[in-house]
C-alpha cells in the first residue's frame, strides 16, 4: 500500500512539475490537475475577490463558436520581438505580480481569476452589451488614415485617475479594427461597470453581433492565472509629479489568426479567437492611440489623459508613447506612417510629436479640461 501511495504521490508530483515548467509568460498551459471541484477564492489588495476557475470552464467558452474549441497554447510567434523597443520597463503590472494578490501567488496554475459578479453589475446591461455607442463619446486620438493592412499595435501609455461621475467614463487606449470587429484595450476609470472610481485594465471587443467588456460575455479567453482582466492600475501619475504608465500590445498569431493581448512587461493576459470574429479574422485596415471618454448626451464630460488641454509635456499631459503597427510580414513598425490626428470636441486636443527617438519614439499627447 505504501508502496502504491509513494508511486502515485511521485507521479501527481511529475504531472504538478510538468504544468508549472510549460507554463510561461504568465499563461496557462495546461489544466487543472487537483480533483477537487471546490471553489478557490481568492482578494487582491485593493478589495476585490475573484474565484479561480478552470481554465476551461471559464466563460469565453460558453460562446457559440467556442463550445468544443480545443484550445491551442502554442502561439506561432513571439512576442519578445518587441520586448525592448515596444515595452517601458517602468510597467506597473512588473514583475512583482506576487504584490497584487493577499495570497501572493493568485490563481492555482490551470486556473484563471474571475471577478465575482455581483447584483449591481448584473444591473449594467447597457455596457455589458455595448448599447452606448457614438452619442456622448469624444475622442482624442493619432489614427491611420487607410491604405495598409494591420496584424498588430502597441503603446505606452501614462496611467491618471481623472475624476468621473456615474454614467461617465474616461480612458486610454489603443483600438484596432476592420468594419463591426474591433479590439481596443487599455485603461479605464468607469463606474458604472465597475462600481467603483479606480483606474482599471480593460478589454472592448466588438463585433456584427454583439459588443463586450472584458468577459462579461463569452469571447475573450483569459490565459493568466495572476493577472485578473480589471486589475486595478496603482499607484497613478499626478500631474507636474511622478508620472506611472502601462504598455499594452495586441498582436495576430500569423498561422491561426487569433488576436492576443499583451501587457506590462511581458505578459500574456489573453486571447480573441479568430472565429469569432469576420473581418477581423483576415486583419486590421484601421488603429487609433489616445483618449476616450463618455458622458450622457447634454452633460458636461469628463477629464481626459491629465484633465487638462496638452501643453507638449510629459510631465503635463497625458501621452502614449512606443506607438507602433505589424504589417502583413510579421514584423514592426516603430514609427507607424500615414497617420493624422483628430479631436472631435474643442474641450480636447490632441498633438503628434512624430518619432522623437530613444525614450518616447513616437509619441503623442493628449487630454481636455472639463472644468
Amino acid at each position: 500500500m505504501n508502496m502504491k501511495s509513494n508511486i502515485m504521490d511521485s507521479t501527481l508530483l511529475l504531472l504538478l512539475l510538468l504544468c508549472v515548467i510549460l507554463s510561461t509568460q504568465n499563461f496557462i498551459t495546461c489544466q487543472k490537475m487537483n480533483k477537487s471541484e471546490e471553489v478557490v477564492t481568492i482578494q487582491t489588495r485593493y478589495g476585490d475577490t475573484y474565484e479561480c476557475v478552470d481554465f476551461y470552464k471559464q466563460p469565453a467558452f460558453a460562446h457559440p463558436l467556442l463550445k468544443n474549441y480545443k484550445f491551442n497554447f502554442k502561439m506561432n510567434f513571439s512576442f519578445q520581438d518587441s520586448v525592448g523597443r515596444t515595452t517601458d520597463s517602468r510597467s506597473l503590472i512588473g514583475s512583482k505580480l506576487s504584490d497584487i494578490w493577499l495570497n501572493g501567488k493568485g490563481c492555482p496554475i490551470g486556473m484563471v481569476p474571475i471577478k465575482r459578479i455581483t447584483e449591481n453589475d448584473s444591473l449594467q446591461p447597457n455596457l455589458v452589451t455595448g448599447v452606448i455607442l457614438n452619442p456622448g463619446v469624444h475622442v482624442a486620438v493619432l489614427h491611420t488614415t487607410g491604405g495598409q493592412l494591420y496584424y498588430g499595435g502597441g503603446m505606452f501609455t501614462s496611467v491618471y485617475n481623472p475624476v468621473v461621475k456615474d454614467n461617465q467614463y474616461s480612458s486610454s487606449r489603443i483600438k484596432l479594427q476592420n468594419g463591426p470587429d474591433s479590439i481596443a484595450a487599455g485603461w479605464v476609470v468607469n463606474p458604472s461597470l465597475y462600481q467603483d472610481n479606480q483606474t482599471r485594465l480593460f478589454i472592448y471587443t466588438t463585433t456584427k453581433d454583439s459588443r463586450c467588456y472584458n468577459t462579461f460575455c463569452p469571447g475573450f479567453v483569459l490565459m493568466s492565472h495572476n493577472i485578473p482582466i480589471d486589475l486595478v492600475l496603482n499607484p497613478v501619475s499626478k500631474r507636474g509629479g511622478n508620472i506611472y504608465g502601462e504598455n499594452f500590445f495586441i498582436r495576430k498569431d500569423p498561422e491561426n489568426g487569433d488576436w492576443y493581448l499583451r501587457v506590462g512587461s511581458n505578459n500574456i493576459l489573453g486571447v480573441r479567437p479568430k472565429k469569432i470574429f469576420t473581418s477581423l479574422a483576415s486583419f486590421a485596415n484601421y488603429a487609433e492611440w489616445g483618449g476616450e471618454v463618455y458622458s450622457p448626451p447634454g452633460t458636461t464630460p469628463p477629464p481626459m489623459g491629465s484633465g487638462y488641454l496638452p501643453v507638449g509635456s510629459a510631465k503635463q499631459d497625458g501621452y502614449a508613447k512606443l506607438i507602433s503597427t505589424v504589417n502583413e510580414n510579421n514584423l514592426i513598425n516603430y514609427d507607424p506612417s500615414g497617420c493624422d490626428t483628430y479631436a472631435d470636441s474643442d474641450r480636447y486636443k490632441v498633438i503628434d510629436e512624430g518619432n522623437v527617438g530613444a525614450y518616447f519614439q513616437r509619441l503623442v499627447f493628449f487630454g481636455g479640461n472639463s472644468f
